[in-house]
Parts: C-alpha cells; sequence; structure tokens
C-alpha cells in the first residue's frame, strides 16, 4: 500500500510521529509543568489541541491547489515580514524575542515565515527556470527575503537562520539558478552569521561548549570557561545512553525530573530515547525517511516546475529541521533552539509542519502524473 501510493506513506509517517510525539510529551513533561507551577498534563493537552488544529490544517491544505496558494505566496511573506516586525517588540524570553503572546497562545513568527520563504521561494524561482523573469531582476524579488533573514538575526535566531539557509540554498539548486548566484546568498548568510556570533556575541558561548564536547562530553560542565550547551547536551548523552536498547519503560527516565533541559521541546529525542530505547530512535528515524522520500516521489512526479519546487522545498525544510534538533541531541551540532517536527512539544511548528505536509499532499492531489494522483488516505 505505501510502495504504491506516497501521499499514504507521508500521512502514516506524520500521524504516527505526532501520535508518538503525544505520548512522550505527556510522559516527560510532568515535572516541567509542576515546575512551572501548572498541572502535570498541562502541556499534553495543549499539544493534543494543536494536533487537531494542525492535522485539520493540513487537510485543507492538502485539499487547496497549490497553485492558488502560490498565487498569494507575495502577500504571505509580506504578512510573515510584517509579524516578525512586530516580534521585535514583544517581552524578551530567555534573552531573545522570538515569541508574540496573545495571552492565549503564543506563536513564532519565524515559523510562518519559513513555510512562506519556500513558498515564494518556488514562485520566483519557478519564473526564473521559465525564463518569465531575467535572472538579474531575482535580485530585486529576493529583497523580502533578505529582509526576513535580518530581521530573523535581530531576534537573534541562528538556528531558524540556518535552516532557512539550507532550504534558499536548496530550492535555488533544485531550480537550476546558477552556482553563482548560490555562492553569492552562502557568502551572504555565512557573513550574518559571522556578524551574530563574533560581532554580537550571541551564542559565541554554544561554539565554545560545541568544541568543549567534542573533546570530552562527559566532563564536568562546572570547569571555567564551559556554558549552559555543554550541561545541556551532557545531559542529553546521558539520557540517551541510559536508554540502551529498549528503554527504561514508559514514564520511567529519571532525566526529565529537571535534569534534562527542556526535555519536551529542544530535546525530547533525548528524554524520549531514555524511556523508550534505541529502538524507539530507529523507529522515529525510520518515519522521518519515510516522510522524506515520500515527499521526494510526490516532487519528482510533479508535472510541472511549480509543484517540484514548493515539494521538494517542504520536504527539505522539515527534514534539515529534524536534521539540526536531532544533530543537538546528540552532540553532533551546537545547541539551537529548533524543535523536532511534529514530534516535540510546540503548537507554532506543528500547525507550520503540517501546512507544510499538506502543500506537498496538494502537489500530489493537483499537479502529479495520473497514477500517483491518489489521495485516499486524507
Amino acid at each position: 500500500m505505501f510502495i504504491d501510493s506516497p501521499q499514504k506513506t507521508i500521512a502514516f509517517s506524520v500521524l504516527l510521529l505526532i501520535a508518538i510525539g503525544l505520548i512522550f510529551i505527556y510522559s516527560v513533561s510532568g515535572p516541567y509543568g509542576l515546575e512551572e507551577k501548572h498541572t502535570r498534563w498541562y502541556y499534553f493537552f495543549k499539544q493534543l489541541i494543536f494536533a487537531v488544529i494542525a492535522v485539520s490544517v493540513m487537510i485543507v491544505c492538502s485539499r487547496l491547489d497549490y497553485h492558488f496558494l502560490l498565487k498569494y505566496s507575495p502577500a504571505l511573506i509580506l504578512i510573515a515580514l510584517v509579524m516578525l516586525v512586530l516580534v521585535l517588540n514583544a517581552k524578551e524570553k530567555q534573552e531573545v524575542q522570538r515569541w508574540i503572546d496573545l495571552g492565549f497562545i503564543q506563536f513564532q513568527p519565524s515559523e510562518f515565515f519559513k513555510v512562506a520563504a519556500v513558498m515564494y521561494l518556488a514562485s520566483i524561482a519557478a519564473k526564473v527556470h521559465l525564463r518569465r523573469i531575467e535572472p538579474k531582476k531575482l535580485i530585486i524579488r529576493a529583497i523580502p527575503l533578505a529582509a526576513g533573514l535580518s530581521l530573523i538575526i535581530k531576534q537573534p535566531d541562528l538556528g531558524t537562520l540556518a535552516a532557512v539557509f539550507i532550504i534558499m540554498a536548496a530550492v535555488s539548486f533544485i531550480a537550476g539558478l546558477k552556482l553563482r548566484y548560490i555562492a553569492i546568498v552562502t557568502a551572504s548568510v555565512a557573513v550574518m552569521g559571522a556578524l551574530m556570533v563574533f560581532g554580537k556575541d550571541y551564542e559565541k558561548d554554544r561554539l565554545t561548549d560545541f568544541a568543549a564536547i567534542l573533546q570530552n562530553p562527559l566532563a564536568d560542565h562546572n570547569q571555567e570557561g564551559l556554558g549552559g550547551g555543554f550541561y545541556q547536551v551532557k545531559q542529553s548523552l546521558i539520557s540517551i545512553g541510559s536508554g540502551g536498547l529498549f528503554g527504561r519503560g514508559l514514564g520511567e527516565g529519571g532525566q526529565k525530573n529537571l535534569f534534562l533541559p527542556a526535555p519536551h521541546t529542544d530535546f525530547i529525542f533525548a528524554s524520549s530515547a531514555e524511556e523508550g530505547g534505541m529502538l524507539l530512535c530507529l523507529l522515529v528515524l525510520v518515519l522521518y525517511m519515510m516522510f522524506f522520500i515520500g515527499a521526494l516521489r510526490v516532487a519528482l512526479a510533479a508535472t510541472d516546475i511549480e509543484g517540484l519546487l514548493l515539494a521538494s522545498g517542504m520536504a527539505v525544510m522539515i527534514i534539515s529541521q529534524a536534521g539540526i534538533n536531532i544533530g543537538v541531541a546528540v552532540g553532533l551540532l551546537p545547541v539551537t533552539g529548533i524543535t523536532l517536527p511534529f514530534f516535540s512539544y510546540g503548537g507554532s511548528s506543528l500547525v507550520v509542519s503540517c501546512a507544510a505536509t499538506g502543500m506537498i499532499l496538494s502537489v500530489a492531489r493537483h499537479g502529479c502524473r495520473p497514477e500517483l494522483n491518489r489521495m485516499g488516505a486524507l
């Protein structure tokens, strides 16, 4: 069934990731919820509500024609830019400004910007590919993307900057843009990142901690020169290692008891590994691989360049974010504040990831070869 239908493969993997994520959010978020003066089930019930909304958004997006959605991508990118400006006036949280608090809900404009950026870039890159606009005029069309990256730096958010860059580079390469344009973008983003780290000293300590982790991940985190990033990854590695092959069992993990920071968000892969073991980790990785392969099959079967770029761009967005999150958890990347798509707690991330998935399924429904246009999954 799944071999013949990439749409069903995508839907199955996404829904199972959400379901497993809910189980482990329930299991590992209790102590953190009590520490924040909430109930033990607070984060689980909030994520459950977000899951219902997110799946509904995915179904709606899958039924809308992606050509209609891309038509309004310039308006969406402008809305995203306005929200990125508004968030700079929001209250700081952990010394950064990334969330807009409406009282009953908080959301990250940068999450919306990522999806809007993929849609906008897919639209303009397709026009360049089809010679509807000259490559030289691409610079003018890219101003909203550059403005968004600048505002993300202002927050600051190095992790999102890296994720957006990966998306932009991938879509540009797939569209067949000349390598010199991609090189210019790469150099520009590298300069932006260097200014963030070395000019504003933002996350410079994270790079220092990362270097120390590579040398000795289990060293004493209290030694001079090490910061919170080293402690977080050290506890993450302890969580993963103590899970063994089969894990300690659901609810039996000890690191969630305020030893491992953010056990239900940034480090849910580690906290889940402690309780579910290596087998759970492999299952999660297989599900992400199933999603990615299914999305690429949809992209390759697209009948137009817009469908190809939109589906592949959304797939790269989700899988690169998953790779960054898991890379941080296992100590292969510096600590960043990026969630694990579909799996970790976070309403903005879940809704946006499901919207992106819905657009991939929209390409399958409205822009693929007839033999792949079977939408029995949704």
